[in-house]
């Protein structure tokens, strides 16, 4: 029985590659269209005001009603009601006119049945109402391959045109990655350290199991990356996310190799496995997918699954961004709480549509950017602060120097370890720079292994150096190398990270020469920048830009001060929002204090 009822209500349905190539054509004609509604079907002709009632039930068991479904008005999260265990359900509904009531149960990897999302067109007042749910095959395809994101993005194009700019998109032929890994990414690429060459043959070192998931799902941590082609050179794609149906492994596991699990449903009707796919909302009734809802897409933990890893063999840290994030300000419960999504995937500014061949018209809420926005300029200026004030006293200069971790919500910086941050501060005086007195002190790895000083070399100059040094032998052997990458890391040198809502103060004095006259000017700056790589690998790879296009290094903040000889007093920022703000207040006070006493 429940054998022929499903054969006959795919034999009712058009088949899903027929439908999408409607949808597309639909799209290419720029025809649009509102379909008739159709009332719901009833079980009786009466009408309740202010309600629609029903059932929920699985498609091929009709008599089997599903308990505990969450059922609501389509791209309305709110209000919503859980049918009960027979699978019934009474929704109040203000709207006139026919809406798309919709239905869900979460996904539970392992469970005894899992289903996609349903909806039904109705009316206020319908009764009797029935929402046809469709199991989750139990079985996976054992040929999938899988699509090329041209093919998602006939009918998401908006979100695949914004990921298409992204560094996931990149992931499996990001130049930097294919120069450590095979030297084979930019024309220098080969110099320096190149895994491929200084590591046992047959040896893949993970990377493609989060640069081309794709490719090395199918053989997890046996795929080469310089070998990866075909669509699983797209990287991390729309499937390699969207058909990850659980993290709930080892957080430090390397993604499916034991944080996070896949489904590649194998539809006994024969419809395409690309089709059956997971994500965020639960509403989600497009009838040529197959949508899942899955609670893990709003969580942390789905990034963490390549974002968070330790080295397999060692146990030395590869990232560990998951964790900082546990550990800040923004994942404690409360008006404040932002998880990555939120700064990473923020939300529309305005209504829209996720789908060209179903235009639900969703709040922004509904609708994330796919860019991935990372470090670049803006994000990395609005969420640091520095400040700095100077003191000149007797034959030395102090500097107080504050930065403050205030937006990110994770360490600065964060991610793989060729990231590092500076703090750059300088003194001078007559146009000469002030010899250091105390202070910290920049590492050695704040300039690179070119013999004599370069531009942009840094080591030795008064600051901070901001990072998490790395070391180990290479291949497990020969001398230890600091910094290395992950892979070969068999401990942490060092780690002075900014962890995120801390401030770090630092303090540098410098020397006045004798013949220093009061009045005289000092000036001081403070820098804080990021670098997307160690000065000697950038240096010796010959990387100008990141693959990206962005700068290797970006300026954060600058703060600029000036301080009299002999003045023995706080030198006001000559430029900067805390100098401006200070003179502004100076200027008010003055202006009110002659008003007072005209």
């Amino acid at each position: 029985m429940r054998t022929s009822l499903f054969i006959a209500t795919k034999l009712r349905k058009l088949p899903r590659v027929a439908l999408w190539l409607s949808g597309v054509a639909f799209c290419c004609t720029m025809v649009i269209a509102e379909p008739a509604a159709t009332p719901a079907t009833t079980s009786l002709d009466v009408r309740v005001g202010g309600a629609i009632s029903g059932f929920v039930r699985d498609r091929y068991s009709p008599a089997v009603g599903i308990a505990n479904a969450r059922v609501h008005l389509q791209a309305e999260p709110e209000p919503f009601v859980m049918s009960g265990a027979d699978g019934s359900f009474t929704l109040p509904v203000s709207a006139a006119g026919f809406v798309t009531v919709t239905a869900s149960v979460p996904y539970v990897r392992g469970g005894t049945l899992n289903y996609t999302t349903g909806g039904v067109s109705a009316a206020s007042g319908d009764v009797g109402v029935i929402i046809e749910l469709v199991p989750v095959p139990e079985a996976d395809n054992p040929l999938y391959t899988p699509p090329n994101t041209q093919l998602c993005a006939l009918c998401h194009f908006p979100i695949a045109d914004d990921w298409s700019t992204s560094s996931h998109s990149r992931a499996a032929r990001n130049e930097w990655v294919l120069d450590l890994f095979s030297g084979t990414g930019t024309p220098g690429g080969s110099a320096g350290y190149v895994y491929r060459d200084t590591h046992d043959p047959g040896e893949t070192g993970f990377c493609a199991t989060c640069h081309a998931p794709m490719a090395d799902v199918f053989d997890p941590g046996n795929v080469m990356l310089d070998e990866v082609t075909g669509p699983a050179a797209d990287g991390v794609s729309c499937v390699a996310c969207h058909q990850i149906d659980s993290v709930e492994g080892d957080p430090d596991a390397l993604h499916h190799l034991g944080s996070a699990t896949y489904r590649f449903p194998l539809d006994p009707m024969g419809d395409s496995t690309e089709f059956w796919v997971f994500g965020p909302l639960d509403d989600v009734t497009e009838d040529i997918m197959s949508a899942v809802p899955g609670e893990h897409f709003k969580s942390p933990r789905l990034c963490a699954s390549c974002h968070q890893y330790n080295n397999p063999d060692t146990g030395a840290p590869g990232q560990s961004t998951y964790d900082e994030w546990l550990a800040s300000p923004w994942a404690e419960p409360g008006p404040n709480y932002r998880t990555c999504q939120d700064c990473h995937e923020p939300a529309s500014p305005a209504d829209g549509i996720a789908c060209t061949t179903n235009p639900v018209t969703r709040p922004g809420e509904q609708i994330r950017s796919h860019l991935f926005e990372g470090s670049t300029p803006s994000q990395l200026q609005s969420a640091f602060r520095l400040d700095a004030a100077a003191q000149a006293s007797g034959d030395s200069v102090v500097v107080t120097v504050e930065v403050e971790n205030v937006g990110a919500g994770h360490s600065f910086p964060t991610g793989v370890s060729l990231r590092n941050g500076l703090l750059v501060v300088e003194a001078r005086f007559r146009g000469d720079v002030l010899p250091q007195q105390s202070g910290a002190v920049l590492p050695f790895w704040a300039s690179d292994d070119v013999p004599g000083e370069q531009p942009g070399d840094l080591a030795g100059m008064a600051g901070k150096g901001y990072a998490r040094v790395l070391e180990g032998r290479i291949n497990g052997a020969g001398p230890v190398v600091r910094p290395v990458l992950f892979i070969d890391a068999e401990g942490v040198f060092s780690d002075t990270r900014l962890a995120s809502g801390e401030t770090d103060v630092q303090n540098f004095t410098f020397t006045l020469p004798p013949d220093a006259v009061p009045g005289e000017q000092v000036a001081l700056e403070a820098r804080l920048l990021y670098r997307r790589a160690y000065r000697a690998t950038a240096v010796t790879k010959g990387w100008d830009l990141t693959p990206g296009g962005f700068p290797i290094e970006i300026e954060i903040a600058r703060q600029e001060l000036a301080v009299g000889v002999g003045s023995n007093t706080l030198a006001i920022p000559a430029a900067g929002t805390v100098g401006l703000l200070l003179l502004a207040a100076i200027m008010a006070a003055v202006a009110l204090f002659k008003v007072r006493n005209s």
